[in-house]
């Protein structure tokens, strides 16, 4: 991709600029940012990818002194920071993310940590590749931390993320396969609720993978569509401070999870029909049982997290008046409201309060990404309070993964546009918001599961970004364990790389309207909409 990146445009921030168009272009108005221009406005017709496009930048409105290390210095408080040396790299394609596990496993000598949702059970590929890393390095430590609920979901094969890894566990003494399992589903609920429809009580969601002293931060799962045509964000770190926080986090998070055990030492037997028939789950003596004493066991693990994050904050911790723009600060945060720790909540909360105090001084821009449109009502009252411009950039309908479901699945994409649209015309009858845009990804053959946050301020290149697992929805608020990090660029190369990654998403995006949305769900059954309080919350 060139160095002049572009974006097209209709009446949203921050990827914005006012102007009349050519006749012959009047349905879509163009901007793009020329990197290195001066701070005037221009405009240049271009055709990029077959594409009319138009050249801009703005001029800056704010001090250029005031440094995002300066507006965002409170979210260094309290809070676990990582200074860095220059050591990130943005991802972008699903295969490139691929290539990138595979090699972090061939090149690790001393630790593997993976932290996903599930794995396929058709990766065999990456689980040979962690046969052999253990075959070659016997000192190797490997540690997988997955859903239980979801891990062990058998699919028409009969495998499951467990099977795939019982080999594994069965052959080699070093490598230890975790499975948190929510409090929230026990007592009836855990025989009343079949598969799937249970995981909607709360997962294990947290995205790091990680290979000595590399770590990959992301939202993407480890199975074929996240390393084929599902696209989602990743960002590789090379520190081994952050990679220390993440090994340690997974492993608190592991030590009240259960265990993938021989089946003589089980005390939980896998779902009937599981390939790994030999296998069963076990927890530690010390931990209750999460479905059977729910309470006991939120008390244990609020206090395993409380000791793991007041003592990272306290050997990572940072003075604000030391830190200079040219300092690289990664800032983790994690959210698991049903153990009782809201930590990334709170940051994000304070991410919207001091971007919004620029804004009314200064003006900002930024974006939000999800791979569904249902941010939470926290989050929404934010934006439509926000004196920042907004582009929210999700999943258009054919690239939602329930696109092709079968069953009732197949009527959440309609469920979101609902959502969209009764969000865009409350945004402007409720707040008067014309400056608030959404963008669908529609690439052809693809799927969509990104999320984030790009903070530009008052400039041409993003200060701040975020990446990680939260969807931003009332899930990942309430329900889910997450985890994400806050980035503040410290160099302009860095900064450039950021806002290309974003704006290759919108490459691939169309900017939607409400009239377009309207006619959209126009054909949407009514009882679809008695659903919408379930599936805001729940999916």
């Amino acid at each position: 991709m060139s160095r002049i990146l572009t974006r097209r445009a209709c009446f949203g921030p921050p990827f914005r600029a006012e102007f009349r168009a050519p006749a012959p272009l009047c349905v879509c108005r163009l901007l793009c940012y020329r990197l290195g221009e001066p701070p005037s406005l221009r405009l240049k017709l271009q055709q990029v990818h077959g594409r009319a496009y138009s050249v801009a930048s703005q001029s800056l409105a704010g001090p250029a002194a005031l440094s995002a290390h300066q507006v965002f210095s409170p979210l260094t408080k309290e809070r676990p920071v990582f200074s860095i040396q220059n050591r990130v790299a943005v991802i972008r394609e699903p295969g490139d993310f691929y290539r990138e596990i595979l090699q972090g496993i061939q090149r690790a000598r001393k630790r593997i940590v993976l932290s996903s949702l599930y794995i396929g059970s058709e990766e065999t590929e990456l689980a040979d590749q962690l046969a052999r890393a253990l075959e070659r390095t016997p000192d190797l430590e490997v540690l997988v931390l997955l859903d239980c609920l979801r891990g062990t979901r058998i699919d028409g094969t009969g495998k499951s993320s467990a099977s795939l890894l019982a080999p594994l566990v069965k052959k080699h003494a070093n490598i230890h396969v975790a499975l948190y399992h929510t409090p929230a589903l026990s007592g009836l609920n855990k025989t009343a609720w079949p598969q799937r429809y249970n995981e909607t009580f709360g997962l294990q969601h947290i995205k790091a993978y990680l290979f000595d002293d590399d770590v990959i931060i992301s939202g993407a799962n480890l199975s074929r569509d996240y390393f084929t045509n599902r696209q989602d964000r990743y960002m590789r770190f090379s520190d081994r401070s952050l990679a220390d926080y993440f090994a340690g986090l997974v492993q608190s998070i592991a030590r009240f999870s259960f265990q993938l055990v021989g089946k003589s030492e089980s005390t939980h037997p896998l779902r009937d029909g599981d390939a790994s028939s030999n296998m069963g789950l076990r927890l530690s003596s010390n931990t209750p049982d999460p479905a059977r004493n729910p309470a006991d066991f939120v008390r244990d693990a609020n206090a395993a997290m409380t000791k793991f994050l007041q003592g990272a904050q306290a050997r990572h911790a940072v003075d604000p008046a030391t830190l200079t723009e040219h300092d690289t600060l990664v800032i983790p945060t994690v959210q698991m409201r049903q153990l009782g720790i809201t930590q990334d909540e709170a940051h994000m909360t304070e991410f919207f309060s001091l971007s919004d105090s620029f804004a009314r001084r200064y003006g900002c821009r930024s974006m939000m990404a999800s791979a569904y449109f249902n941010f939470s009502p926290i989050y929404k009252k934010l934006v439509l309070e926000s004196s920042s411009r907004w582009d929210l950039l999700v999943a258009s309908p054919e690239a939602n993964g329930f696109h092709t479901a079968a069953g009732v699945s197949k009527y959440i994409p309609d469920m979101y546009s609902i959502i969209e649209h009764d969000f865009m015309r409350y945004s402007r009858k409720r707040y008067a918001r014309n400056d608030i845009a959404i963008e669908e990804y529609a690439r052809p053959g693809w799927t969509y599961h990104g999320k984030g946050v790009w903070c530009y301020l008052d400039r041409k290149l993003p200060q701040v970004t975020m990446v990680g697992s939260s969807n931003y929805g009332y899930r990942s608020i309430y329900c889910d364990l997450e985890a994400q990090i806050t980035l503040i660029p410290g160099n302009k190369d860095l900064q450039t790389d950021i806002h290309q990654e974003a704006l290759y998403l919108l490459s691939h995006s169309k900017m939607v309207t409400e009239t377009e949305l309207k006619s959209r769900i126009r054909s949407a059954p009514l009882w679809l909409y008695a659903l919408k309080p379930f599936i805001s919350k729940k999916m």
